[in-house]
């Protein structure tokens, strides 16, 4: 016999509840305690990170990939809001929530990148804007809907998905930004946003077919989006290490590109429309039939982005986006006019894959990537939310005129003459904007921020980069796997082609062993049998590895030859960092 719906919520959701809100709870004030008495964000110091891996980092992936059933379960309650069938209420109620919810959305992502960039523990932001949603819906799913907290709760569902999906967002990245290094942070980024999608067509697909687990559409997903965090919080993310990484160059330059994609993207979609509805079709959509497996498709483009981001760098997958973009504007133009002389169903569903696949990409390179990715290391949530805040007013435009919606007593409505002049107009759009794209700042490889040039060699660091990447005679490749980071106050940004300025490639000219005191002829000679051939190698060894790898050579001898290799690299390293800035 099956227990009673009641005695399941009283007796065992709601005491795991309440133990897992305690235990989170602790955790929490426990960092906030430990965060608001530690010195000061702003406060100078000069560290070395070990980020640039050569292996992706599943276990750093995975932390932040459990973050993904949350952004499905958000995605849930915004669609069925806007489709009115979230709640047992009218569709113009719904309306009313959702006008409540993009109020909120609007005045978080005003708010949220200036409290991200002054907050030192950001980790704890990601989990209070992914369990807030997910707890006031498994109250809600459990007493039902309505209930006797009716309609407050449903507000606060409402409001709470949308205020927390923009901290969620923007804390998140900009955590994923200090933790991953660029070459790993596209596949993160897809797995990420693919598992969400995955995640939503599931939960959506069991809703419209009319199979409710665990007694209420939003039950069940609430309830693994909850384990999944607590899940995350298991892997203590508090715990990566942590750089303020960047890369120099200004959002400006990818910003101009992306708002006239977004503008061509605009102007093909209701040139579409308006041709399929004066032909007597419905939109491509209605054509095709696909109706919510549309998102396998985009799944497919944010895969195939973060992909191509990690392999070939920002700036070659941006361009290839705009390179979409034209084709799909200057060809598919002539593909769903050929469909009017001659309707074929496979010609419709190759334009529909296409422009969705597009879609997807575009969501999987530019809603994540790039704009945190460069420019100063203290502004990424702040650039980040201005970014954010154009995408939803672009949405917000989108699904205006899409829905034809009257505000304030003002329809929107596409005009009939943009079919004449629109196409030409967005392949112009994909052209001004493939133009602009030769000056973009490359986003691939290690970033390097720091307010001075420096060296101040922690010994557990050296340690740990030695032991886990250098191998008998891998010594030429500490210097690319060691990342100098300030985390001063005033922090200007260096690229890897000005760190080569700054040192040169060739380390032997400039930083040679005889230059290191202590080392003689002999010495030397000892030296460079063993693999070394500059102080700069010396300045990232071990003084345990070098007494065992050089014949006579003592403990304390070595960590002297070790400290005075370091202070050579500083002396040859601050001149040559003067001149290049002067």
């Amino acid at each position: 016999m099956l227990l009673a719906p009641r005695y399941l919520v009283f007796k065992v959701l709601l005491p795991f509840i309440a133990r897992m809100a305690i235990f989170v709870s602790v955790h929490i004030a426990r960092k906030v305690h430990i965060a608001l008495h530690a010195e000061p964000y702003n406060a100078p110091r000069l560290v070395i990170r070990m980020l640039e891996y050569r292996e992706f980092p599943v276990r750093t992936a995975l932390t932040y990939i459990l973050f993904s059933p949350s952004v499905a379960f958000v995605m849930l309650v915004i669609v069925k809001v806007i489709e009115g069938s979230l709640l047992p209420l009218t569709l113009l109620e719904h309306h009313g929530l959702l006008g409540f919810g993009a109020l909120a959305a609007t005045f978080s992502l005003l708010v949220t990148g200036y409290i991200v960039d002054r907050l030192q523990r950001k980790d704890i932001l990601m989990f209070l804007s992914a369990l807030i949603p997910s707890i006031v819906g498994l109250l809600g799913s459990m007493l039902g809907f309505p209930n006797d907290y009716s309609p407050q709760i449903e507000t606060a569902l409402v409001i709470s998905s949308f205020a927390c999906l923009a901290f969620l967002m923007v804390s998140w990245t900009v955590q994923l930004n200090r933790t991953v290094v660029v070459k790993f942070r596209g596949k993160v980024n897809a797995a990420f946003l693919a598992l969400a999608l995955v995640a939503f067509l599931i939960y959506y697909l069991l809703s419209a077919i009319g199979i409710v687990l665990m007694g209420n559409t939003l039950l069940l997903p609430a309830v693994i989006s909850f384990v999944a965090v607590i899940t995350a919080a298991i892997l203590r993310p508090w715990k990566l290490d942590q750089a303020p990484l960047a890369v120099q160059g200004s959002v400006m330059k990818y910003f101009g590109p992306m708002a006239l994609v977004l503008a061509a993207h605009m102007l093909w979609f209701f040139v579409v429309k308006l041709r399929f509805q004066a032909e007597g079709y419905g939109t491509l959509s209605q054509t095709v039939g696909f109706g919510i497996f549309e998102v396998g498709i985009l799944i497919v483009g944010v895969v195939g982005a973060g992909l191509l981001a990690d392999f070939l760098g920002r700036k070659r997958a941006f361009s290839t986006l705009i390179l979409l973009m034209g084709l799909l504007t200057i060809f598919g133009s002539a593909m769903y006019e050929s469909f009017f002389v001659e309707p074929s169903l496979p010609l419709d569903i190759g334009l529909l894959v296409f422009e969705r696949f597009i879609e997807g990409y575009m969501l999987g390179l530019c809603l994540l990537l790039i704009w945190s990715e460069l420019g100063s290391a203290k502004t990424k949530g702040l650039r980040l939310s201005f970014v954010w805040f154009f995408f939803l007013g672009y949405m917000a435009l989108f699904w205006a005129l899409d829905l034809e919606a009257t505000v304030f007593g003002f329809t929107f409505l596409v005009p009939e003459e943009l079919t004449l002049i629109g196409g030409n107009v967005a392949v112009f759009l994909a052209l001004i904007a493939l133009y602009m794209i030769g000056p973009l700042p490359q986003i691939i490889g290690r970033e390097i921020e720091m307010k001075e040039l420096a060296f101040d060699f922690d010994d557990k660091q050296v340690r740990r980069t030695v032991d886990a990447f250098v191998g008998t005679d891998e010594f030429a490749s500490i210097r690319s796997q060691l990342d100098v980071l300030d985390a001063g106050a005033e922090l200007s940004e260096i690229s890897d082609k000005d760190m080569s300025d700054i040192l040169g490639d060739d380390f032997v000219k400039k930083l040679p062993l005889r230059q290191v005191p202590g080392i003689g002829p002999n010495l030397e000679k000892k030296l460079r049998r063993g693999g070394y051939k500059s102080a700069a190698q010396l300045s990232g060894e071990t003084p345990k590895r070098l007494a065992e790898k050089i014949d006579g050579l003592g403990l304390a001898r070595a960590r002297k030859i070790i400290n005075d290799a370091r202070n050579t690299v500083k002396k040859t390293v601050k001149p040559t960092r003067k001149k290049n800035n002067s």
